[in-house]
């Protein structure tokens, strides 16, 4: 089921992934991460952020590995390194195309 609701992430979506590529984070440090990392470009509030967290823990894309007082640390799951890395080559093709042009130019 994920696979399908999930087949092609939103922008917040994908940089919630990414940001829990190569290290455990809470949902403050998930969202420090993705505003230092877009410049600010990507902002999410924290009831959003806090749904696709809850959205993407109960599909299995990612998985609650400890709480520290108030904070749920989160992990991604297999499953969400594979979904990361199926909308990192979509959005590599979709460059190249933009950047290859059109052939009947």
């Amino acid at each position: 089921m994920a696979r399908r609701k999930f087949q092609t992430l939103t922008e917040p979506m994908f940089y919630i992934l990414m940001s829990l590529q190569k290290t455990d984070r809470c949902g403050i440090d998930i969202s420090a991460y993705i505003a230092q990392k877009s410049a600010g470009r990507v902002a999410l509030g924290p009831g959003t952020l806090y749904a696709l967290l809850g959205d993407f823990e109960h599909e299995g894309i990612i998985n609650c590995i400890g709480v520290e007082g108030k904070r749920k640390i989160y992990r991604i799951s297999e499953l969400g390194r594979s979904l990361y890395a199926e909308e990192l080559n979509r959005l590599k093709r979709c460059i190249s195309d933009a950047e290859g042009g059109d052939d009947n130019e």
